[in-house]
């Protein structure tokens, strides 16, 4: 590859932080003190009577857990994403992933629960419509286009409504508390420790403010100090209020609790307009809290697609705005389906089941990235780590339990998460394998076609130019055995801030010689060539970027044999074209100028040892060599295994002499270790040709860790295959996000 690239420099357009304490607890408390106080309230007492109250605090007790985790993750990573990005910097992809899901649809499922309750109470007290929904998807559009204008803008907005809402609640409290009655209250309370558990978990949803406030982190002045400040601040404020305006709704003794109790019992203490002014408040607390979610659910997708888990077009803010205007128009519209598909009670329901299996997994990463990750600075630390936690994984689950009972919503919770990751694994499977990496597209500068199409295309890379010839003469081999075509590549590399076109006849001539070499190559074997050069930013997206626009079949690498860096397994370029190619591979490490013409082929009989068997074989015939396939055995093994493997061997030889016209060997060598077994047969050969182990999948390794093993390690020629397929593929690629 000719020319080195400086580092990346940041284009994003990011957040603007505009958001104090201040507005931190207006956003958390703005959240909690909704619909839930408003409508659960009611159908909370018509559950469970007085008993309400511990339902109340039980739900605060199972959120503090939570919240706890969420304030030490904050301290670490104070940016916008919350519980996704936490299990992001803990989790595999897949988890990771889950865990923003659910609470995108956590979060668009509650301000659907604060919309419909806003519309229901608008009908009950307002302004009876035939269309009850129409004053709800209103408010919904008039909270987009805010949230659309600026951070700043619905921030100051939030304080407001906030502000006013808390103030209208105590004057409430204070006209019904003064008719409590505790005969009443006890006569009232209920034994049935089942429904308080119930309805625990669907009051659980009215708590939940506190991760709003860790989503907006990154418009958050301060966030490490003032995120966990306002967390405490607004739950201690929210507890306290919901526990005297139950004693206030059970004071007025009403004989029927419906969502509408409260602005029922507001017009009994207060008179008409005392009860109006209660509604008006409970109209704008559930605007807020909508507000407020719909601030959280855009900055989870903003993070996701940031991160690779969405689309990156979804996460682009607007450079006037600093919103992320595409993130909030899907939230509005994902919003607006769950409002006009589910019923109030379902609504609370779904979401509380999506949100307590993300706030299983935030607790559990809580404790494995203590694990991870002992060293990291921590400014906020959770005590008894990981007996919190782990009790805040207990309380979600019980409460997660209560839910179950409510069928329908659940199933379609769990039918929502299943769509949510088969439509991510498809997305992924669909989308171009250079995406993944970082760098503008390259461009084509110079090309010289083949003129016949073929069926069968070999993409040779051509970084160092010593093996130019070497390569291609493999390439030939397997590309007359197949009637196939050889693409050889050039990369130029310009540095990121510029475009690919920069120095583009400079590179040309520079680059022309070596092509020139790998077409006179090629035609020595009489095989058709497409030789390219390409200019760009990354090699590895480079190379893709021609494995799919030519539609290759097998792509051939050169390999040095080793990589400097503790964090790449075979080469950064080498790593990245492994992981993300949709075609097979063959790495080849050369040593010397010795010419290649005993090959050994060591197996267990699995689908990568078998394409190595079929890449092989035109290379044995090409420079009429030998081969010998083996496998290697424990000293000592029994002779029922010793059969099979020396059938598994037969049946390997008869594939390549099938196919070829050459003759092939086998071997059975016993030996306590399979990669020194392997290193030190191999010093009867000239190359050793190994197959990936099928362990892929695994971060850290791309073909397993006996070919890598032996690659690095041998003084002979080593050529790892490893053949594509597209399933596994499609789950290494995620597994490795």
């Amino acid at each position: 590859m000719a020319h080195t690239s400086p580092d990346k420099m940041s284009m994003e357009t990011e957040l603007s932080r505009d958001l104090g304490l201040v507005s931190a607890l207006a956003i958390g408390v703005g959240t909690m003190i909704a619909a839930g106080i408003f409508t659960l309230s009611g159908l909370a007492i018509r559950n469970v009577g007085s008993a309400a109250i511990l339902s109340f605090l039980i739900a605060a007790l199972v959120a503090l857990f939570t919240a706890l985790t969420y304030c030490e993750f904050v301290s670490i990573y104070p940016r916008s994403g919350e519980g996704y990005l936490y299990a992001r910097k803990t989790f595999p992809a897949p988890m990771a992933y889950f865990v923003g899901w659910s609470l995108i649809l956590g979060y668009t499922a509650s301000c659907a629960f604060y919309i419909a309750s806003l519309s229901s109470y608008f009908v009950e007290f307002i302004w009876r419509t035939p269309f009850e929904g129409v004053s709800g998807i209103f408010f919904l559009f008039a909270l987009i286009l805010l949230n659309i204008k600026g951070t700043k803008e619905s921030g100051s907005f939030q304080i407001i409504v906030t502000a006013g809402k808390v103030a209208l609640l105590a004057w409430f409290i204070f006209g019904g508390i003064r008719f409590f009655n505790s005969a009443e209250f006890y006569d009232n309370f209920s034994h049935n420790a089942v429904n308080i558990g119930s309805t625990a978990a669907m009051v659980f949803i009215t708590f939940f403010g506190f991760s709003a406030i860790a989503a907006s982190a990154g418009e958050v002045v301060n966030p490490v100090k003032t995120i966990p400040r306002a967390i405490f601040i607004s739950m201690g404020i929210v507890t306290v209020l919901y526990t005297l305006v139950v004693l206030a709704i059970l004071a007025a003794g009403l004989t029927d609790y419906t969502e509408a109790a409260m602005g029922t019992a507001a017009r009994q203490f207060l008179g008409p307009i005392g009860g109006m002014v209660i509604v008006t408040g409970a109209l704008f607390s559930m605007i807020s809290a909508s507000n407020a979610s719909i601030m959280a659910g855009s900055r989870v997708i903003l993070s996701m697609s940031r991160l690779g888990h969405l689309p990156a077009e979804f996460g682009i803010i607007n450079p006037q705005t600093r919103t992320p205007v595409v993130a909030l128009i899907l939230v509005g519209g994902t919003i607006l389906a769950f409002e006009i598909s589910l019923p109030l009670e379902d609504l609370a329901h779904f979401a509380d089941t999506v949100l307590l299996l993300a706030l299983i997994l935030v607790n559990a990463a809580l404790i494995y990235h203590r694990r991870k990750f002992p060293d990291i600075e921590r400014p906020f630390r959770v005590p008894l780590v990981p007996l919190l936690p782990g009790l805040g994984i207990l309380a979600n689950l019980y409460l997660l339990s209560q839910i179950m009972v409510h069928i329908e919503p659940v199933l379609m919770a769990l039918a929502s998460l299943i769509l949510g990751i088969l439509g991510f694994l498809a997305w992924k499977g669909t989308q171009a394998e250079e995406v993944a990496l970082p760098g503008a597209p390259s461009r084509v500068a110079l090309g010289r076609y083949a003129t016949a199409e073929s069926g069968f295309r070999i993409l040779v890379t051509l970084a160092n130019p010593q093996n130019v010839t070497k390569l291609i003469d493999m390439a030939a081999a397997i590309a007359k055995k197949k009637n196939g075509e050889i693409v050889a590549l050039r990369v130029g590399l310009v540095p990121e801030q510029m475009p690919p076109a920069f120095e583009e006849d400079a590179f040309i001539e520079q680059e022309r010689p070596i092509l020139e070499v790998a077409h006179q190559c090629a035609k020595a074997h009489k095989v058709p060539i497409t030789s390219l050069l390409r200019i760009g930013h990354n090699p590895a997206r480079a190379i893709l970027e021609t494995a799919r626009e030519r539609d290759c079949d097998l792509i051939v690498m050169g390999w040095k044999g080793y990589t400097k860096s503790s964090k790449k397994i075979l080469g950064e370029i080498t790593d990245a074209v492994v992981a993300n190619a949709r075609s097979d591979i063959m790495l080849a490490k050369f040593v010397g100028n010795r010419p290649l013409q005993k090959f050994l082929l060591p197996t267990a009989g699995g689908e990568h040892a078998r394409q190595a068997e079929q890449y092989t074989a035109p290379l044995v015939e090409a420079s009429q060599g030998a081969l010998t396939i083996c496998s290697v055995v424990q000293p000592g093994t029994d002779g029922l295994l010793q059969t099979e493997v020396t059938q598994r061997l037969s049946q390997a030889v008869t594939r390549v002499q099938a196919g070829s016209g050459i003759q092939a060997n086998s071997e059975i060598i016993q030996h306590v270790s399979i990669t020194d077994a392997i290193l030190e047969h191999a010093n009867n050969y000239d190359a050793i040709v190994v197959g990936a182990t099928g362990r892929g999948l695994l971060p850290k390794l791309l073909f397993g860790q006996i070919p890598e093993n032996i690659a690095k390690r041998s003084d002979r020629a080593v050529i790892l295959v490893k053949t594509y397929h597209p399933v596994k593929a499609l789950l290494g690629r995620v597994m490795r996000e």
